[in-house]
């Protein structure tokens, strides 16, 4: 199959995903759609491995890494799967044109903190940290919720251009709240954002995001470990947090089949040198991820993390010189 056709049939697996969800999320009464949500997984589990999903076979795979029973990878795929359909169904069902149905939406996500980490935020600068974990943008709207105060939040995503992601987002500005979205891939987000710190708003921001994911870079590249081995995350929220002096709580959704699942404050990381936050950071996530794999939404592309990136130094040094001075050449006005 060429190139091009593997293109068009990859468009056209999303554009059936996203018929077959909405389909599913109009047609169904919500007693039969949560039933049939909780029961997906042992119904995937009957079907043959290649019709039970295009990224079953790259899951299972890497689920091996986390050292479980045979029984347990194929049951925690299934989920996987079974997940990411719910996801694409609520998709078509957030009430995101009504305030009040969604304000209700969202309080029906349960919040998970043992710990009291919420209680240990100070008044001073703290930065929101997520894990694409769940309902990711679910998560997002748990945490907006939480502030009774009027808020200027700043959002910097990496699908900045995805319509529905970009206009759930803004429609938490139905809460009373104040929402600026940055294009994470952009060089000036990163001044941005510590300029909107300084200003008082509150800063929510993704981590767990590769270097590089299919043709798209997402940031400069910071070394570090992933389930023991040697990996590349974006360098971002660890050093923005150590260079302002800002405490980090981590958070994460987890999805319930057939309800609307849970948000997990999962670490309080105090303010400190950019290793030993990056350090508790690490250590955080591998252990909320590995308790639960299948709502990680980069299980089944792990690979993206363990592929070695150039930084910007290098990418430029890799540019033959007689390119080098091509660029810099002065142009006559």
């Amino acid at each position: 199959m060429s190139l091009r056709w593997q293109l068009r049939w990859a468009v056209g697996k999303v554009r059936i995903h996203k018929t077959v969800c909405t389909l599913l999320a109009t047609a169904l009464g919500d007693e039969v759609r949560a039933r049939g949500l909780v029961r997906l997984p042992q119904w995937l589990a009957h079907l043959p491995a290649r019709a039970r999903g295009a990224h079953y076979q790259r899951t299972v795979q890497n689920l091996e890494l986390f050292d479980l029973p045979p029984k347990d990878i194929e049951a925690c795929a299934c989920r996987h799967i079974a997940i990411e359909w719910q996801k694409g169904i609520h998709q078509q069902r957030y009430p995101l044109r009504h305030p009040a149905l969604l304000r209700t939406w969202i309080r029906s996500v349960a919040w998970v903190d043992p710990e009291n980490h919420w209680q240990r935020l100070p008044h001073s600068p703290y930065l929101l940290v997520l894990l694409h974990t769940g309902e990711y943008w679910m998560a997002v709207a748990r945490l907006v919720e939480r502030y009774v105060a009027p808020t200027r939040f700043v959002i910097p995503i990496w699908n900045y251009r995805d319509p529905f992601t970009y206009g759930a987002l803004m429609s938490l500005e139905g809460l009373g709240h104040k929402v600026e979205i940055l294009d994470s891939n952009s060089p000036a987000t990163a001044l941005c954002i510590a300029r909107r710190i300084r200003q008082g708003h509150q800063v929510i921001i993704f981590s767990d995001i590769p270097v590089s994911l299919n043709t798209s870079r997402a940031g400069e590249p910071v070394d570090g470990t992933l389930f023991g081995r040697a990996a590349q995350f974006v360098k971002g929220p660890m050093f923005l947090a150590s260079r302002l002096g800002c405490p980090v709580l981590l958070a994460g959704h987890r999805v319930q089949l057939g309800s609307h699942g849970q948000l997990h404050a999962i670490a309080h990381i105090a303010h400190g040198e950019v290793q030993d936050m990056l350090a508790h950071w690490s250590k955080a996530m591998e252990r909320f991820i590995r308790q639960a794999p299948e709502h990680w939404f980069y299980l089944s592309q792990m690979e993206a993390f363990y592929q070695r990136q150039p930084d910007s130094a290098q990418r430029r040094s890799n540019i033959p010189a007689a390119l080098t001075k091509h660029t810099h050449r002065r142009v006559a006005p």
